[in-house]
């Protein structure tokens, strides 16, 4: 049985997002705020103890270039593209959504309507997204198990599953 085991990582950046957390009160991050977040996406094989330890035909855990958009790709970048790229990211029970609703049907903005706000949940989203479309990709080869959500250079949040 071999040991050893590959990790690849991915940065996914320049998301210009809006963003609300109507919860915090105590803070100016009641108020809209912006934030260039990005996401570190860590990838393994499932299968690492096989004699290539998990690694593709051409010795890859995940080819990045299948990100695009089919019949090249999964379809990855786009769906970043969508949910992050200069969208107003806001909480479904935000007291104010009928408000951000109007203004996105004005074409004010790109409105993306959380479950959950925050880094944290950014980063789950992102794991579980990924891992959906990778588990249909390549026979379900690799996985994500790790991504990291950078507010700025100093904040982030991880999301990982033991």
């Amino acid at each position: 049985k071999i040991m050893g085991k590959f990790q690849s990582t991915k940065l996914f950046d320049n998301y210009s997002v809006a963003i609300r957390q109507w919860r915090a009160q105590h803070s100016h991050c009641q108020l809209l705020h912006g934030y260039a977040l990005k996401f570190k996406v860590w990838f393994e094989s499932n299968t690492p103890e096989d004699e290539k330890m998990g690694l593709d035909d051409m010795n890859w855990i995940v080819d990045y270039g299948g990100f695009k958009d089919a019949p090249v790709g999964n379809g990855l970048k786009s769906w970043m593209n969508d949910m992050w790229d200069h969208t107003l990211l806001i909480e479904k029970d935000d007291p104010y959504l009928d408000f951000f609703e109007s203004a996105a049907m004005e074409g004010l903005c790109k409105l993306v309507v959380m479950d959950k706000m925050g880094a944290e949940s950014c980063a789950k989203m992102v794991y579980d997204h990924f891992n959906e479309v990778l588990s249909k990709t390549d026979g379900g080869r690799c996985k994500v198990v790790k991504v990291e959500c950078f507010e700025n250079d100093k904040n982030s949040s991880l999301y990982y599953e033991d």
